[in-house]
């Protein structure tokens, strides 16, 4: 009969094993959840310098804080810069100015130039056609960390040499061109 029960309780202690485990486990879960959209926005203020009349080979120059950048997105973002040729409005191919890529001027040749706020003094780098990073005078590119994140810039054109021999350019002509800012997710 002893051999009865010790079989019989051995039988049961080998059934609960198995459920043993299960009866002592506790489960919990974490959810990770991960956003991977990106998304690239920036806002201009202002986005229009009217400079009024000009004359051959002077320069025209805003304030250094004349233009805001803001980072409207939720990313670090590089910023980049280029330049466009100026024309006529009334007949864009019928007169234009070429911007210069080595910041000389001459006869139809204007250059442009930008200032980072609060950068060195006087440290204008040249806007060329070539879309490129804009940069400090020491080298450091523009970046915007994040939404809300802002810098500051300012202009400088330096007008064309006369058309004539007479020291003025042809005519009464409206000149325009545009820059253009642009960012690349950093």
């Amino acid at each position: 009969m002893n051999r009865r029960i010790v079989s019989m309780a051995l039988a049961i202690i080998l059934a609960l094993i198995p459920c043993l485990s299960a009866l002592a486990a506790d489960d919990s879960t974490v959810t990770i959840t991960a956003l991977t959209d990106k998304y690239v926005e920036i806002t201009l203020e202002p986005t229009e310098w009217n400079i009024g009349d000009v004359e051959p080979n002077i320069e025209y120059v805003t304030n250094p804080t004349w233009c805001t950048i803001t980072n409207e997105g939720n990313c670090v973002v590089d910023i980049r810069i280029k330049g466009e040729d100026a024309g006529w409005v009334d007949n864009p191919g019928a007169y234009t100015w070429t911007l210069s890529n080595d910041n000389t001027t001459a006869v139809k040749k204007y250059a442009l130039w930008h200032h980072i706020a609060y950068d060195s003094a006087d440290s204008y780098t040249s806007i060329t056609t070539i879309d490129t990073q804009m940069r400090k005078a020491n080298g450091d590119a523009i970046q915007l960390i994040g939404n809300g994140d802002q810098k500051q810039f300012g202009l400088k054109l330096l007008t064309p040499l006369a058309d004539t021999s007479t020291g003025h350019f042809y005519g009464d002509r409206q000149m325009e061109t545009h820059i253009t800012i642009s960012t690349v997710i950093a």
